[in-house]
């Protein structure tokens, strides 16, 4: 009997701390899933401030009445909820059966904050198609997920754009979590034969160091690749998918898109490394990196005017 009470004692202590760690991790789990996937809401990113118009140059006013916008709804597949966004058409143009340029916004952001990008393309003849990532402006859909879902929503405008064209060009633009966004649609070989070639613009390359370095910034006494694996593991139970799932590096690997990665070695956010590790990754010669040594998060559009038109031009003139 004692060595039977010897043997019984030690799995119920052990039987105790496997539930007692498997609640504790799933509790951990939980709270970096929240906190991961609920990074903003639809109140915080309504409209644009007047500083964002004064900091990127742009006349609202003149800008709506220079360029014919039309509101546009479309139906997501991979969803209940609409994607809200505006189809601007090029100066003086009046038909949709031209080349159309997508562009997908950052965290924070809402279709507004790609009107500066979208004038340069309006310039070139290009209509846009600029719209509300998940859980941003008006688009009601409740996860962010650092590119991984919302890409469905830009392959829903990627076939709606190019339903409404005869051979015409459809390219992608995307910033920071949108440049993910645009990664993560690319992989798709469907949407791949229909896409001329995409910009990602500082982009998050993993969401698994995005959340991590979420992790850091709370100073909780615990180690960060325990709590990320937690995180994991409720993202893989109620939305179907790992962080490991979410590599844009591994996404691309074999796309056919041509790509061009724009990124910065001073970006502390998305770091420098995340967009090289996107750009060496692609198993293609078609593909192109700016790196600048002294911007800020998505600021090389600002900081260096000239160099990110010109290396756009001449990458989208090849395609």
């Amino acid at each position: 009997m004692k060595s039977k009470k010897k043997i019984v004692i030690p799995a119920i202590i052990l039987a105790f701390f496997l539930v007692a760690f498997g609640s504790m991790s799933w509790f951990i789990g939980e709270q970096v899933f929240t906190s991961s996937t609920q990074l903003v809401t639809n109140e915080e990113t309504s409209g644009v401030k007047e500083s964002f118009w004064k900091t990127f140059g742009i006349d609202y006013d003149k800008f709506k009445s220079t360029y014919k916008i039309e509101g546009i709804s479309v139906p997501s597949s991979e969803g209940d909820h609409d994607i809200p966004g505006d189809y601007i058409y090029a100066k003086g143009s009046d038909t949709k059966d031209r080349d159309t340029m997508i562009l997908i916004h950052g965290l924070g952001g809402n279709r507004y904050s790609n009107y500066p990008v979208a004038a340069y393309f309006l310039e070139k003849g290009y209509n846009v198609i600029t719209y509300d990532q998940r859980s941003s402006g008006e688009n009601k859909a409740k996860y962010t997920t650092f590119g991984y879902l919302e890409s469905d929503d830009a392959k829903d405008l990627v076939y709606y754009a190019s339903n409404l064209t005869q051979d015409k060009a459809i390219g992608l633009w995307g910033t920071s979590f949108g440049g993910a966004t645009a990664g993560h649609a690319i992989s798709d070989k469907a949407i791949a034969a229909k896409v001329k070639f995409a910009v990602l613009d500082c982009p998050v390359s993993s969401m698994k160091d995005m959340v991590a370095a979420e992790i850091d910034k709370m100073d909780i006494p615990l180690p960060t690749e325990y709590m990320t694996w937690c995180g994991s593991v409720v993202n893989k139970f109620k939305l179907g998918f790992s962080y490991g799932d979410a590599d844009v590096p591994s996404a691309v690997a074999d796309t056919d898109v041509p790509v061009l990665v724009i990124n910065s070695k001073a970006d502390q956010l998305t770091p420098y490394y995340m967009g090289r590790d996107i750009y060496e990754a692609i198993d293609s010669k078609d593909k192109k990196i700016l790196s600048v040594k002294d911007s800020d998060h998505a600021q090389v559009w600002l900081n260096h005017r000239e160099l990110y038109r010109k290396t756009m031009d001449e990458f989208i003139s090849q395609y």
